[in-house]
């Protein structure tokens, strides 16, 4: 067996927020991972709230709060990059620019003010190789509409991501993944990346996957081989679609910016899953496996729902109840409604369907955004009605174990209650990091052991 089995896996954690990444794979079986460095900092606040919890959970020293730009460029930080040694690097690289609390039309993607962070995540990349010790695997969480961003030209900045992975030396996979198809009780769509570079065994065992069969007689084998449907069992919706390659990356990430087009009909060139090789993508739809029993994902057999949350909470403050005089005021954000607007010159209707008031408690919840904090009546914050009959705001507590975090893990003094929702808002369903981390190693030990 070979060395590379018997130790852990040293990891960075960028955009660390308040840990989520860490958390799900401290939470792998056999604790295979150790986090050596993390690095979170938020440059328009002037408290710096989800670094402090951070090193409130993690006190130790190898944790950074400063722009990684200014990390990457110091001495000192590169050297501390070094001493990290990180076999792997992840994080949920800032994702505002594309998230769905903003209308598609705003969102900037990868020329956004935070979408260019995707740009140290490359640099420290370029670093360890220039180091001559290449980080082995990146894991990466962003919001689903990355694949299809910007809305200029859908899955152009993809096409970068993709290009400018393959232009270092790495495979990718990637999935979007609905944390309620598997059990857990949030309905959130994330893309998940997981890429591996041309030194380690997964790359190769991907390469003779696609390699094997030749030109004259392509499949879809290809998906049984990846981390993430070993995470997140799925099924092809029309397995031919992935069975040749559905275009070629450029070498240079420039030149892919020049030359990506979308399809005739506007849309991505990428579907919800793929894989990419030596710049040769192949992408399809998939559907989540239809699942009986959810015991291995969440130790429970059936989904589990708002309600198994809600359950669990004990007394909640005063603040959080809808006060009888302003429950019309909820029920009108929640109605359907149409919004007159203009664009460049002309007037249109912006429609939004209504929603449910209260929420469904027997229901996975809605996904939490950044705004779910706060005592105004808005359209996306949640609202359930208790057994009393009483109708209430979730607390903080509750939306972290939504996401899959222990209830009060933000609890710090002076972190509000609208800062704890903020950053459940920002935050990741911690036991999918989990599950990639339990497949990942799974094929980190398997491929090695095939040498």
């Amino acid at each position: 067996m070979s060395s590379q089995v018997t130790t852990k896996l040293k990891v960075t954690e960028l955009f660390a927020g308040v840990g989520g990444f860490r958390l799900g794979l401290e939470s792998v079986h056999g604790t295979p991972f150790e986090v050596t460095m993390s690095n979170q900092f938020e440059p328009s606040k002037k408290v710096q709230h989800a670094s402090n919890i951070y090193k409130a959970r993690w006190p130790e020293k190898a944790h950074i709060n400063e722009d990684i730009f200014a990390v990457l460029a110091s001495e000192s930080g590169q050297q501390a990059i070094r001493e990290a040694a990180p076999d792997v690097v992840c994080g949920g690289f800032p994702c505002q620019d594309y998230s769905v609390a903003k209308p598609l039309s705003q969102s900037n993607g990868l020329a956004g003010k935070k979408g260019v962070l995707w740009w140290s995540i490359a640099a420290l990349l370029k670093q360890r190789i220039a180091d001559g010790e290449p980080v082995k695997y990146l894991v990466l969480e962003n919001v689903d509409r990355l694949i299809s961003s910007p809305a200029s030209c859908k899955g152009r900045d993809f096409s970068v991501i993709l290009a400018t992975l393959n232009s270092l030396g790495y495979a990718a996979e990637w999935r979007v993944v609905n944390a309620a198809d598997y059990g857990y009780a949030q309905r959130r769509r994330r893309v998940f990346i997981v890429a591996y570079h041309k030194s380690t065994d997964a790359y190769r065992t991907l390469h003779q996957t696609l390699r094997s069969k030749g030109p004259e007689s392509p499949d879809s084998t290809w998906l049984s081989q990846t981390i993430l449907n070993e995470a997140f069992p799925s099924v092809p919706r029309n397995p031919l679609d992935g069975a040749a390659p559905a275009l070629n990356i450029c070498a240079e990430p420039f030149d892919e910016q020049l030359q990506y087009r979308p399809l005739s009909n506007g849309k991505s060139r990428f579907s919800n899953c793929g894989v990419m090789l030596d710049g040769e993508v192949r992408t399809f739809a998939v559907n989540a496996t239809d699942i009986a029993d959810f015991t291995e994902f969440t130790g429970h057999a059936k989904p589990l729902t708002l309600g198994d949350i809600v359950k669990e909470t004990g007394p909640v403050p005063t603040a959080f109840y809808v006060k009888p005089e302003d429950e019309e005021k909820w029920r009108a954000a929640k109605g359907a409604k149409k919004t007159p607007r203009t664009k460049n010159g002309f007037e249109y209707n912006y429609s939004e369907g209504a929603m449910a008031f209260p929420d469904d408690l027997d229901r996975p919840s809605r996904t939490i955004i950044t705004s779910e904090g706060g005592t105004t009546a808005t359209r996306t914050k949640h609202v359930i009605r208790e057994s009393s009959g009483l109708l209430r705001r979730l607390t903080p507590d509750e939306l972290e174990a939504l996401n899959g975090f222990p209830r009060d893990f933000t609890a710090q003094p002076g972190v509000s209650d609208a800062t704890r929702a903020l950053l459940m808002g920002n935050a990741l369903v911690v036991p999918l990091v989990t599950r990639i981390g339990e497949a990942l190693h799974k094929a980190h030990i398997r491929y090695a052991n095939a040498r």
